[in-house]
């Protein structure tokens, strides 16, 4: 009843705002995907000039993206104050887990994990979580949903793995709610960090650099092979720290693959998958190809909702052609394998191995 006293039959004789009137819209995601239909990224790959070389457009893609997302300097390992708090041996790996400063006033913990037969100096790979998972998901402690276990699979196959929780997961923070964070909380310090300049994507990626710096001056690591592989949110992350390291001499993702178009801004996702204006300029497909030509290997479920197949067929052929316009396309695997938003190492692990 309105406090006013207005009768009911004033609404009435305002008439009704029909909202499934198809020629009148209303709503933001039908207005949301019109935009995007008639406004293609700007320096896509896709709509390149025939006469730009591959490297001129690399170069502009790599810059964009440097400027659009705000890191901080990752701290060198002689001010990573690093902590052990434990150590053990399990079927054949040693398991070492740490934490130390990897931002000024920010701790990242970690677990590596060290096959007890290897040669010195080993290769080594970053592994990093999705969401709603953790560093002894990764390790194979804890049961993983989305079969998760490549810490302690790449293990066994011989290589020197970390795997750490990033910022807002695992053991970094507590919710009463398991799917608080994933629901709300995740958009929520996205914003307090755009509000203040910085950006939770940025400060992950600074994170990844400075696990990076403790890597190199581990006795057991080869500093020039060390590799990076995520699935889901871990995914994005292993993508875009790779673009800001070169020091990465191979990327796998595992359920990160789509086309933002048909992924992130068709349904809800984290916020932390949405970076300054990005898309304005870049499609999903264009970040994969402007790493041409590092190894670099993808897998995706052909199942998956959230990253829809629909869009992983038109970034196939895309992704294909940058690396064979370079002359590597031996650098690039793509495998669709047939279930839904998990992992698989069927196809990554042994290109891991063979680039590193």
């Amino acid at each position: 009843m309105s406090p006013f006293k207005i009768p009911s039959k004033v609404k009435k004789k305002l008439g009704k705002i029909d909202r499934k009137d198809n020629n009148l819209n209303y709503s933001l995601q039908p207005f949301v995907s019109k935009w995007l239909r008639d406004h293609p990224p700007e320096l896509s790959y896709a709509l390149k000039p025939p006469e730009m070389n591959f490297e001129t457009w690399k170069q502009q893609i790599k810059e964009l993206i440097l400027n659009k997302i705000p890191t901080l300097e990752p701290l060198p390992f002689n001010k990573q104050q690093l902590k052990i708090y434990g150590e053990t041996t399990s079927n054949g790996i040693k398991f070492i887990q740490f934490s130390l400063m990897a931002i000024p006033g920010l701790r990242v913990p970690g677990v590596i994990c060290i096959p007890e037969k290897i040669e010195y100096k080993a290769p080594a790979c970053i592994c990093i979580h999705g969401h709603g998972q953790s560093i002894y998901n990764s390790i194979g402690i804890k049961k993983s949903k989305n079969k998760e276990y490549f810490g302690y699979e790449l293990a066994k196959l011989g290589l020197i793995t970390l795997s750490f929780d990033w910022i807002g997961s695992g053991v970094r923070e507590s919710f009463k709610n398991k799917y608080l964070f994933f629901l709300q909380e995740e958009g929520q310090r996205s914003n307090w960090l755009r509000f203040m300049g910085l950006d939770m994507l940025g400060l992950r990626i600074t994170e990844v650099r400075s696990l990076i710096n403790f890597l190199e001056n581990r006795d057991e690591v080869d500093p020039k092979r060390i590799g990076i592989i995520g699935h889901s949110g871990g995914g994005t992350l292993t993508l875009f720290a790779t673009i800001f390291d070169d020091r990465i001499k191979v990327c796998a993702t595992s359920g990160y693959f789509s086309t933002w178009d048909h992924s992130i801004l068709a349904m809800y996702h984290c916020g932390c998958n949405y970076v300054a204006d990005l898309r304005k300029y870049l499609e999903l497909y264009d970040v994969y190809s402007s790493l041409a030509p590092r190894p670099l290997a993808i897998t995706i479920g052909k199942k998956d909702r959230i990253f829809p197949y629909k869009g992983t067929k038109v970034s196939i052929p895309i992704i294909k052609e940058a690396y064979q316009e370079i002359n590597h396309p031996e650098n690039l695997l793509i495998h669709v394998q047939r279930e839904g938003h998990r992992f698989s190492g069927e196809k990554i692990y042994p290109f891991i191995l063979s680039h590193l």
